[in-house]
């Protein structure tokens, strides 16, 4: 039996391995050295060329990593070009890009959504600055909640916040 809601066309994921600082809770592959964002970048063209046509469509994209933000909106949206000529991609794709609410602002968010971006995830974390110390993160709660309305101007209308549980969560105070 035929299921109709079963879809035929695919998600790719894209992993941008830089980021500015790394996480200590992270445990997705990443690296800070930015001096190889060039020869990364072209790889990835040459194994989008390589792999044309492996797919019917795509029907999402998500761009993840790493974080993407730590490169420039161009670039970014060279990569989503360079993607949709490689490979079908639904005209109504969801197609995200993750952010870091330290590397954005509405230009630079307006310039993705003009590349063909149409849902952000913002790496929050959380919007409490002792925890977000706690985590390391580069960012405040102020600079998270201006990311979101940077996003809002720039047009995305989806745009999820990634939040984090609390670290002090499930750990009992030292007697």
């Amino acid at each position: 039996m035929h299921d109709d809601r079963i879809s035929t066309n695919a998600g790719l994921y894209i992993h941008v391995p830089f980021c500015r600082s790394k996480c200590a809770y992270c445990d997705f592959y990443s690296i800070t050295d930015h001096a190889r964002v060039d020869a990364f970048l072209e790889a990835l063209s040459r194994e989008m060329e390589h792999h044309r046509g492996f797919a019917p469509a795509f029907d999402t994209v998500y761009v993840g990593g790493g974080t993407p933000s730590c490169l420039t909106a161009d670039r970014l949206a060279d990569m989503l070009r360079q993607l949709r000529s490689a490979f079908p991609v639904v005209p109504d794709a969801e197609t995200t890009v993750e952010v870091n609410p330290g590397d954005v602002d509405t230009a630079y968010l307006r310039r993705l959504r003009e590349a063909g971006f149409n849902r952000v995830s913002i790496g929050v974390q959380s919007f409490d600055d002792g925890i977000l110390a706690t985590l390391g993160r580069r960012h405040n709660a102020r600079e998270g909640l201006d990311a979101i309305e940077s996003a809002r101007r720039a047009g995305f209308d989806k745009a999820p916040v990634l939040l984090r549980a609390d670290p002090r969560a499930g750990h009992s105070p030292a007697a």
